[in-house]
């Protein structure tokens, strides 16, 4: 069978919705015209009933949902009418594990051609701008390292009393994962939506239950997916693509299909940090003024031996009192040792059992 995951993995495009000035096409299905959806004139969104209100193209297992936007803003003071297309992976069939990509984009354009959805030439489609872009990376892990990355990213999500923040854990047969935020979120770029999930349960689960099992069967039966996991961020629009400094000049479709694997790793990186504290086990002290030099020594101290040399609190306990003959002061320090490491090391990282989960969280890019 045909391995899904590369070495090293690598990051794609899975989706987005590509927007299209309905005057620099040649032409469009007309019944499109009663299917218009809301945008938001300030974040240039499409509203997130985006499926109810769209005309679906419905073909052996996939699908086509294209909308008619009217006034639709595409710069300062000026309002356009577009057609917005989702796009995805599953378009592509057999080479949906692809993602899409600048080699096979032409595919699924040539599709679209085909329906009649629109009528323009392969340059003013490339043209088109895409939003609420899905980047995606797969990974194998067996059951209980994927656990034990679900019970990490759980413990190391930053807290906050925001409540559109955190995270939520779901378990169950045909779908166990994490995810932080909400694909609409208005805070993307503070608080990106990001997801990990089993994609192998996903493609196994039976499609009127919400999995995606026939598209298997009919097109990928000749790829392992065993123990397939998946992570994936959204970016919403060219403000939160600006925000992350990529190097992207006009926010084209084709811009995005041209970003390097860099990029697009550093797309996962930024939304993976975040969500999760540092792996470093260290806190940083919120009030300066109340630690002094000796501690902060004292404190680096802690850190590195428990850190880097993966030392016991007892062990570097001992080297540190080492050679302290009065008692008195024997105690302090030890009072004060164990102090800084429970108020600022202890339970503020995750231990990890096993080194493939660490590899795993390297490549998302968690520091």
């Amino acid at each position: 069978m045909t391995n899904v995951v590369k070495k090293p993995s690598e990051s794609s495009v899975d989706s987005f919705k590509l927007r299209l000035q309905v005057s620099k096409l040649l032409g469009y299905d007309n019944s499109l015209n009663d299917h218009y959806v809301t945008i938001n004139q300030t974040t240039g969104e499409e509203s997130d009933v985006f499926k109810k209100q769209s005309k679906k193209y419905e073909l052996k297992h996939y699908s086509f949902y294209v909308s008619y936007n009217q006034n639709t803003r595409v710069s300062y003071s000026d309002y356009v009418d577009t057609i917005t297309i989702l796009i995805n992976s599953k378009q592509l069939k057999e080479r949906y594990f692809e993602g899409i990509t600048r080699k096979n984009i032409n595919l699924i354009y040539k599709e679209i051609i085909k329906l009649g959805i629109i009528d323009c030439d392969f340059a003013t489609f490339l043209n088109g701008m895409p939003t609420d872009v899905d980047i995606k990376k797969d990974f194998r892990l067996e059951a209980d390292e994927y656990k034990e990355v679900i019970k990490a990213c759980s413990i190391m999500t930053k807290e906050s009393s925001n409540r559109d923040k955190g995270f939520r854990v779901f378990k169950a047969k045909d779908n166990y994962g994490i995810e932080w935020s909400i694909r609409t979120t208005s805070k993307y770029l503070t608080n990106p939506f990001l997801k990990i999930y089993s994609k192998d349960l996903e493609l196994m689960t039976p499609t009127d239950k919400g999995g995606a099992n026939d598209f298997y069967n009919e097109y990928l039966q000749g790829y392992d997916i065993t123990n397939l996991k998946r992570i994936e961020t959204t970016v919403k629009n060219k403000k939160h693509f600006e925000s992350l400094d990529l190097g992207v000049k006009t926010n084209s479709l084709a811009d995005l299909l041209n970003l390097s694997q860099e990029s697009m790793n550093k797309i996962l990186s930024i939304s993976v940090n975040a969500h999760l504290s540092s792996r470093i086990k260290a806190r940083t002290f919120t009030d300066k003024t109340n630690m002094t030099p000796q501690k902060r020594l004292l404190l680096n101290s802690i850190l590195g031996y428990t850190t880097e040399l993966n030392w016991s609190i007892a062990k570097v306990e001992s080297l540190l009192l080492n050679g302290i003959e009065n008692k008195v002061s024997k105690s302090r320090t030890k009072k004060l040792i164990n102090e800084l490491y429970n108020d600022y090391i202890n339970n503020t990282d995750y231990d990890f059992k096993r080194s493939k989960v660490n590899s795993f969280f390297d490549e998302i890019g968690w520091f």
